[in-house]
């Protein structure tokens, strides 16, 4: 008995294949899991192609081996590579990536978040966050590097 295309699953939604080639690029970092699969599926959904690190060290492996997403999306406080400490090596090696970079972090008033959003002049998340914040901010930083 031969299978036939009914028999095969669909590709998923979320599959890069399904993304039409002008599909926006998105490096999330994050080191809890829940959360990083959490900001995949809002941004999935949103139609970004969604790539993922669980730390800043894994995602500057990520960037430097290309190609570079359209946005950068990072947890600030993490184990090994802090999101600020991150934010620092994409302004030295990446630096047109730094405009277009959105800081998730469960502690948005507290100092290390008040120097990144002074410092770099990226947004602020505090987390929770919903979908429509994180992609509200996605096109706040798009509208605001095109210009």
């Amino acid at each position: 008995m031969s299978a036939d295309s009914s028999d095969r699953p669909a590709p998923r939604p979320s599959d890069e294949r399904t993304r039409p080639s002008t599909a926006q690029r998105v490096l999330v970092v994050d080191d809890d899991t829940t959360i990083r699969v959490l900001v995949r599926r809002f941004l999935e959904e949103a139609g970004f192609v969604v790539t993922d690190a669980e730390s800043g060290r894994d995602a500057l492996v990520v960037l430097r081996r290309g190609p570079q997403p359209s946005f950068l999306v990072t947890d600030l406080k993490m184990a090994d590579g802090s999101g600020g400490w991150l934010v620092s090596q994409v302004a030295y090696e990446f630096p047109a990536l730094l405009a277009r970079t959105v800081v998730i972090t469960g502690d948005a008033s507290g100092a290390a978040a008040a120097h990144v959003s002074a410092r770099w002049r990226c947004p602020v998340i505090a987390k929770p966050l919903t979908a429509p914040q994180l992609v509200g901010a996605l096109r706040q930083v798009e509208s605001s590097a095109t210009r």
